[in-house]
């Protein structure tokens, strides 16, 4: 039986274990801390004992190899599927407006949901129509070189629709500001959303914490099919000969019955320990952080799952009941100041947007991503590196691989399918 050690217990290394023990490919995952999960993961938060998220995670009908690979590990139906799009922003007075498809007829649902976006004017969404409608005529060659605002700019797209609704999306996709972020990999994600589909365009979100969603299912799956997880065990060297991995050291244990490796750790991880055996030069990837902020409210009032906030620092807020989840990407302005400057931030932000007073509050916790994604950026895209490398039997994932996706979980789930296949293909050489 052909044999794999997958290193890195996160999205994508669950990913790479899930595929390969469906095929009795026999998987050893060593995961450096004592949990799985990787950056989408949930703890309990003791003030409250609730469950929480380290960060909100949305997904979309289009992420494919995500919604596949919870079919295969048995978490489907642990997520929230929208039946059509429905995005809520809110005004600075308070104002709800909707991007909502109210039919489920396929395209014109996404074209009516455009045209009734009712905060920017009449002639500004048939505008965004055109634009729309435009984006698969639009080469690669011609935004190979262009961020997303001097694109938008150029395609006659408003300062109102670029701040109500672009900027929005591709601060929450790409966790970049839009002068910094890749037109071309914007308008991937923008194929993608409209043009795949009525189920593409929907929200899924989590139904508990993530670890409930699919930690739990994805390690009952792998250990199910014959794979073993090992927890705090990290890998400090390799041991090379003949342009194989022959060995894996871990502070506890020496590891060489096996015949392919798979690194599924985050890249400065990965840079730091072994990069001088990869590239020529070392590479270096600019990034970007996230912040999360979790109020605790004595009644809360609010409707809907979620909420996109126009034209203020608080990206997105998420409804989980008797707490809110406030979310900031691109937040490296943010990531070094107090935790009380922050929260005092976000509370003059939801006074502006919400019915929220101070004294709804019972307590808050704010948590920081300081490297949460690789900045999509033109020059980070072209330095991503595939899967295969020039060591013979190792395999690398990871939402930063060259995927063509920004540095999402359907990146990561990607590349952990891509780099079992590889294997999977050499296999059967």
């Amino acid at each position: 039986m052909e044999s794999c050690i997958v290193i890195g217990g996160g999205i994508a290394g669950l990913t790479s274990a899930a595929y390969l023990t469906k095929q009795n490919i026999k998987v050893t995952l060593l995961e450096s801390s004592p949990k799985l999960g990787g950056r989408a993961y949930s703890f309990t938060e003791q003030k409250s004992n609730d469950v929480v998220d380290n960060g909100q995670h949305i997904l979309m009908g289009c992420y494919s190899d995500t919604i596949n690979f919870l079919k295969l590990i048995g978490a489907k139906e642990n997520f929230i599927y929208q039946k059509r799009l429905c995005i809520n922003f809110l005004t600075q007075a308070g104002k709800l407006v909707r991007l909502k498809s109210f039919t489920s007829i396929y395209p014109f649902n996404l074209i009516f949901a455009l045209l009734n976006f009712k905060a920017i004017t009449y002639t500004e969404r048939l505008s965004l129509i055109r634009f729309v409608i435009k984006l698969p005529f639009i080469s690669h060659q011609k935004l190979s070189d262009k961020n997303i605002r001097d694109w938008l700019k150029e395609e006659k797209q408003s300062d109102a629709t670029i701040k109500s609704l672009w900027e929005i999306i591709a601060i929450g996709a790409l966790n970049t500001n839009i002068d910094k972020a890749s037109a071309f990999i914007f308008r991937e994600i923008l194929m993608k959303i409209f043009f795949n589909g009525n189920f593409a365009s929907t929200i899924i979100l989590p139904k508990n914490g993530l670890s409930d969603a699919y930690v739990k299912n994805a390690k009952k799956y792998i250990e199910s099919n014959g794979g073993k997880i090992k927890l705090s065990s990290s890998v400090k060297e390799f041991i090379i000969s003949d342009n194989k991995i022959v060995g894996i050291k871990t502070a506890e244990e020496v590891y060489k019955d096996f015949d392919y490796v798979i690194s599924a750790i985050p890249f400065y991880a990965f840079n730091n320990i072994f990069s001088e055996l990869f590239w020529d030069e070392k590479i270096e990837f600019e990034y970007s952080s996230i912040l999360n902020i979790h109020i605790w409210l004595k009644n809360n009032t609010m409707k809907e799952q979620f909420y996109g906030l126009i034209d203020s620092p608080v990206h997105w807020i998420f409804n989980k009941g008797n707490h809110i989840n406030l979310v900031i990407s691109d937040a490296d302005y943010l990531i070094d100041k107090p935790a009380e400057e922050i929260y005092n931030m976000c509370i003059n932000e939801l006074i502006k947007y919400t019915e929220l007073e101070e004294s709804d509050i019972l307590h808050y916790k704010v948590l920081k991503e300081k490297r949460a994604t690789f900045v999509p950026s033109n020059k980070n895209n072209y330095i991503r590196p595939s899967s295969k490398t020039k060591i013979a039997n190792l395999f690398l994932a990871g939402d930063w691989t060259d995927t063509g996706l920004p540095s999402t979980i359907e990146s990561a789930v990607k590349s952990g399918r891509v780099a079992a296949e590889l294997i999977l293909a050499e296999c059967q050489m």
